[in-house]
This record gives structure tokens, C-alpha cells and sequence, in this order.
């Protein structure tokens, strides 16, 4: 892991939306990165650092109830409309550098999802820890984390990471929380590429949205390949974490 420049949280705030209002129209992209934990994702289910909900309309095909969680006000009142009506769905504040409040903690989960969230909590054992306490004996912690530290630069100081994770450091963290670790594999070659010239080499703290919607046209192209191999490093990081029953 490789600890962060200082951070500004209200940046990181604002770089955070907009980089989630760019996601928003990558559904490609966005359904590639779902596929790699959906077999994890069942019952009652925790998203956290739910956002505007990118994620959670493909977490509420597989639940048979959700509670999608996130610390600032606007994401909750955007995703208390987008959902309104839907009886499987609760949303609720979770601090994630504090305990949760009682619409979470009084509650077991078979899963809990955390994607592109760890990287941004100074405490990531604590967190993983109570995150570890909140699962059903048998449930599942499926993560995803931005990897490699050598490509942490502007783009990660801007979006508020403290690091950037290699597979041993995950495996490190979520066994630490007395969790069973599926090895924990790479993914997005192409896209650890554009990070590093745009975060390393440009000093960028903008995700560029032209490059991103490139992309997402070559996405069929990009899933073909990767795939079919096991990369050897990738823009991100994901595996999956059970409790023991």
C-alpha cells in the first residue's frame, strides 16, 4: 500500500461526484465490474459508499433486500428517489469512518459490497473489521479496490485514495478481519494504463470524460481479452471475503 499526499476532503468530494456522474453512462463498464462479485451477491444485502447508485440498480437484481448506505446527503436523497417505491430497498447514513448507526447495526447481511470505497477510509482494518462483524456466519465481503501502488499519483490525491492496493495487501486486510480470502485477481489492464499517464505523468485531478466514453465503446473488445486471461496487473483489484459459518 502506499500512503496519500495530503487530502482535501471537500476536493475530493466534488472530483468524487463528478467522476460518478461520468460512470453513470458507462453501463458496460459498469456491468463488467458487477459480473466479476455477482455470484457473492444474495439475500439481504449492505452496499457501501452507494454514490448515485451506479451499482446498486445491478445489486437489486440479486437481493431479496438492500440497504444502500452512504455519509453525504445529497447521494441519500438521490437515492431515496431513484428507489422510491421499492419495498426491498432502505437507504441510510454510514459514516464509514465511525461505527454505523442502528438501520445497519442492528442487522446481519449475507453480503455486503464495497467497491471503490476502502481505498478512501485513513482506517481501512477498522473498517473492515466492523464491515466483518455486520456479515451472517457464511456471508460475503465482495470488494473492489484501485491496485498498484506505484500508479497512486494526482488522480488518487484529488479523489481522496490514502492508498492503492496490491493482492497480498488485500488478502492481508481481510484475513486480518478473521475473514476466508478468495485469491484476490486483477483486472483492466487498458485502464491502468490511462490512469498512470493521466495521475503519473499529466498530474491530472479530472478523470477525462472523452477518454472514458472511448472506453466504454471498447468495452465487448476489452472483456473478450481479458477475460480469457489472468492478468498479471490491472487498474483495479477485487475478490470476495466469508465469514466463517
Amino acid at each position: 500500500m502506499t500512503a496519500a499526499a495530503q487530502i482535501d476532503p471537500e476536493q475530493a468530494s466534488e472530483v468524487g461526484g463528478r467522476t460518478l456522474e461520468v460512470f453513470s453512462s458507462t453501463p458496460r463498464l459498469n456491468d463488467w465490474l458487477y459480473a466479476k462479485l455477482a455470484r457473492h451477491i444474495h439475500g439481504d444485502v449492505l452496499e457501501i459508499g452507494s454514490g448515485i447508485g451506479n451499482l446498486s440498480r445491478l445489486i437489486i437484481q440479486n437481493a431479496s433486500s438492500v440497504v444502500l448506505s452512504d455519509m453525504e446527503a445529497h447521494y441519500l436523497h438521490a437515492l431515496e428517489q431513484t428507489f422510491a417505491g421499492d419495498p426491498r430497498v432502505t437507504v441510510a447514513p454510514y459514516d464509514l469512518e465511525k461505527d454505523p448507526g442502528p438501520q445497519i447495526a442492528d442487522r446481519r447481511f449475507d453480503a455486503i459490497v464495497a467497491v471503490n470505497v476502502i481505498e478512501h477510509i485513513r482506517d481501512d482494518h477498522a473498517l473492515v473489521s466492523r464491515l466483518a462483524g455486520l456479515l451472517k456466519p457464511g456471508g460475503k465481503l465482495a470488494v473492489y479496490v484501485p491496485a498498484c501502488p506505484s500508479a497512486y499519483g494526482s488522480l488518487d490525491v484529488a479523489l481522496g485514495h490514502h492508498r492503492r492496493y496490491t493482492p497480498q495487501s488485500l488478502d492481508a486486510l481481510l484475513s486480518g478481519a478473521g475473514l476466508l480470502v478468495e485469491p484476490p485477481q486483477y483486472m483492466n489492464f487498458l485502464g491502468l494504463l490511462g490512469w498512470t499517464v493521466n495521475g503519473r505523468l499529466l498530474k491530472r485531478q479530472r478523470l477525462s470524460s472523452r477518454q472514458i466514453a472511448v472506453f466504454e465503446r471498447f468495452m465487448p473488445l476489452v472483456t473478450l481479452v481479458e477475460d480469457r486471461i489472468r492478468l498479471p496487473v490491472g487498474l483495479g483489484v477485487y475478490t470476495a471475503a466469508q465469514r466463517p459459518g
